[in-house]
């Protein structure tokens, strides 16, 4: 078993940080604060910062130093549709790989997220949904795909959760409340194998997402110009 560089168990840890929403999209991470957190020195943590912004979980401005990623309006919506065409294009594909599924497992992401929804867990819901799709594309061969679709789906889920905790997305949306049902149709789609009702499912799917997103569209922040950036600081 590969033990981890200091740079890797370090990455690791400020993404799980990230990920489980102790740092918030917009939180400030201070290196010197997290290298005496870490009780690491400066240099992993530079590092494994800047792997994280390759990732596109957070991000250094001059003057004001590293923070977790939040998107504008418009970088959210161009994230939305590079996962909405890549999660597409694998359902449209991946037919000949159902049987590798565990759809068992599947039923049960999407019995749990049903539970953390009844119980108000929402960020746990949103942590089974993903979970429950992974489960479905983990079996699709193009690994590199997998790999940009999972970058993307863990930075998207941060706004998401960011977005539940500035209520500006209501806990009963669609986007909510609707995906339990629609996963138990991408499920039973997924059971007869027909390629047409696996697409078909997953594209209603996306359009619950794309269109309870879109609905909130007046509520998110605008990319800011340079020159409101600047007054601004």
């Amino acid at each position: 078993m590969k033990i981890p560089t200091i740079v890797e168990a370090v990455l690791s840890e400020i993404r799980r940080r990230i990920l489980d929403g102790s740092c918030a999209p917009g939180d400030r991470l201070n290196v010197d604060e997290l290298a005496r957190d870490l009780k690491v020195s400066k240099t992993p943590i530079r590092e494994a910062l800047g792997r994280l912004a390759r990732e596109g979980f957070v991000k250094s401005e001059a003057r004001i130093g590293w923070s977790v990623m939040l998107l504008s309006l418009d970088e959210f919506f161009q994230m939305q549709e590079i996962q909405h065409a890549l999660k597409c294009y694998v359902m449209d594909h991946i037919a000949p790989y159902v049987s590798g599924i565990d759809i068992e497992k599947a039923v049960q992401l999407n019995n749990n997220m049903q539970h953390f929804l009844k119980t108000g867990q929402n960020h746990r819901a949103l942590e089974e949904n993903d979970k429950f799709h992974r489960a479905i594309f983990s079996v699709y061969p193009n690994k590199m795909l997998l790999e940009q679709l999972e970058e993307i789906t863990d930075t998207i889920r941060l706004q998401r959760i960011s977005m539940l905790e500035r209520k500006i997305l209501d806990p009963e949306s669609p986007i909510l409340q609707h995906a339990s049902a629609e996963h138990e149709e991408i499920i039973d789609a997924l059971r007869s194998g027909d390629q047409k009702k696996i697409t078909d499912s997953s594209m209603r799917h996306q359009k619950t997402i794309l269109d309870t997103l879109k609905s909130t569209e007046p509520e998110l922040p605008r990319k800011r110009t340079r020159k409101k950036q600047e007054d601004s600081q």
